[in-house]
Parts: structure tokens; C-alpha cells; sequence
């Protein structure tokens, strides 16, 4: 039985080269092709006619209202914040400078390219809701949704290594991933990546805090609840 399978299995393997090995030549007649999925797809090139649509063309305009994801619009919450001509009026975040990469050079920078503001870190704690929380969890402790289905390396956002990291590498990393984080960068617009990263470091002084850094007005409201 097992003599058959191997003569089958040579015959099989001799035709299949055999058709192959024609690639490349010219007939007259269309190829042979084993597996043209690949090759013939059924789809639309660029600037492609089509006849299933009123205006003759394959390509279909963006929903009205809709902007790329990575653009920046004029009248954006952060340009009024913005320090020495860092955010672009409008257009693509492909600039090798601070605020899009969140490095200087070859290393991380540090500090933020936008006045951080009230209006700043809300945005970032929704952002940070909507994209952040499932994973590390609302007070940035790891413990997110995510956790309780085995996935142990979310990491800490209290750390002290997360603490003393800059501000660059937060950024660095919530847009291009690292481990088994995913990157954000194609999701989440450049002045959002910046809000969230304002948001976490309101999150690390927030579960770090000392009373003795609080106003001394702060203080005494505390003590008056104790």
C-alpha cells in the first residue's frame, strides 16, 4: 500500500513541476495556473472605470466630514498650546521632530512639545479610557479587563520604571508598541498620543502623591474628612 502511495506521490510531484516550469514562456494559448487566485484578483486598479456606479469611477470619495487618521486639523484642541512652532497648522504627522516621534535625535526626549492643560489631560483621560484602560485598567495599575484572561505581561503604569521613564518614550511606545503591546500609532492621532501621555503622568502623581505635597488648604480639607 505504501509502494502505491509513493508512486502517486512521485507522478503528482513530476506533473505539478512540469506545468511550473513553463512559467515565463510564451504561448498562444492562456497558462495553466494551479492557483490563480493570487494572481487574477477580482479587484479595482487606481483611476479604474466601473459601470456599477453613477459616476463611471471605481474609487469612492471619503464620507463627508471624515478626515485620514493622523491629521491634523486647523483649529486643533492643541495648537493653541503649542511651544516654538512644534505642531504643523494642518497635515500628515510624518515629521522626524519631537512631537511626532517623541525623540530627539537618537534618544527619548523629554518634557512636552504643548502646554499641558485642564483641557489637555481630559482629553487624554478619555482617550486613555477608550483605548488604554482595557489593558492596564482606569488607575493605570495593569489590572484591566484584559488581565483576567490570562495575558500577564501588561505592565504597571505605576512603576517606578514607568515613573522615571521620559515623556518621549511613553509616546515612542504607545505609537509604535513594544512586546506584546500592539502599535497605536495608526489609530490614535499624534496630538492624542501626547494628551494620553499628560493623562498618565496625572495618573502616577494622583496614586503617588504625599500629603506633605499637597497645599496646606488641601491638607486640612483632607484632615476635616478624616
Amino acid at each position: 500500500m505504501l509502494r502505491y502511495f509513493f508512486i502517486a506521490f512521485i507522478l503528482i510531484t513530476v506533473a505539478i513541476v512540469s506545468l511550473a516550469g513553463f512559467r515565463g514562456e510564451k504561448f498562444s494559448e492562456p497558462p495553466v495556473q494551479i492557483f490563480p487566485d493570487m494572481k487574477v484578483q477580482p479587484r479595482y486598479d487606481p483611476q479604474h472605470t466601473s459601470t456599477f456606479f453613477a459616476d463611471g469611477s471605481a474609487g469612492r470619495k471619503p464620507v463627508s466630514g471624515t478626515i485620514p487618521l493622523g491629521y491634523t486639523l486647523p483649529g486643533s484642541f492643541l495648537q493653541a498650546g503649542a511651544k516654538n512652532g512644534a505642531i504643523q497648522p494642518t497635515g500628515f504627522a510624518n515629521q522626524p521632530d519631537y512631537y511626532n516621534t517623541g525623540k530627539i535625535g537618537d534618544s527619548y526626549g523629554d518634557g512636552f512639545p504643548v502646554d499641558v492643560t485642564k483641557a489637555l489631560v481630559l482629553r487624554g483621560q478619555e482617550r486613555f479610557n477608550i483605548n488604554c484602560a482595557v489593558c492596564h485598567g482606569k488607575a493605570g495599575l495593569g489590572n484591566g479587563v484584559i488581565s483576567k484572561f490570562g495575558i500577564a505581561t501588561i505592565v504597571n503604569l505605576q512603576d517606578d520604571r514607568i515613573r522615571t521613564m521620559p515623556d518621549g518614550q511613553i509616546f515612542s511606545t504607545l505609537t509604535n508598541g513594544k512586546n506584546t503591546m500592539g502599535a497605536y500609532g495608526p489609530q490614535i492621532a499624534v496630538d492624542d498620543r501626547w494628551a494620553i501621555v499628560a493623562y498618565v503622568r496625572a495618573l502616577q502623581k494622583s496614586q503617588g502623591m504625599k500629603l506633605t505635597d499637597l497645599s496646606a488648604e488641601k491638607q486640612k480639607e483632607l484632615q476635616s474628612k478624616q
